[in-house]
């Protein structure tokens, strides 16, 4: 993987991630309850990710073809557990 597609699905999971977390009804509600008592509320939410690689082999065409026509990354169940984990709605 170039390092340039690498950045772009970083820069992808990152917005899916802020995507996730301001679409979050749960967040919301408690966001508004914040604000009813008198208090802004500024969410900062720090991700550490670690890349390795599976094996020295370079991907195989069906393993590039997984993401849609626009690039995006489809999350897995595994990837929506982590989300999860970390009370962010997917």
């Amino acid at each position: 993987m170039t390092s340039e597609k690498k950045s772009l699905l970083l820069g992808q999971l990152q917005e899916a991630i802020d995507l996730a977390v301001a679409e979050s009804g749960r967040i919301g509600e408690i966001v508004e309850e914040m604000r009813r008592w008198g208090f802004d509320l500024t969410l900062m939410i720090e991700s550490t990710v670690t890349l390795s690689p599976i094996n020295a082999q370079a991907p195989d065409a069906k393993a590039e073809a997984r993401g849609s026509a626009k690039d995006e990354i489809d999350l897995t169940s595994e990837d929506l557990e982590f989300l999860r984990g970390l009370k962010v709605a997917a």
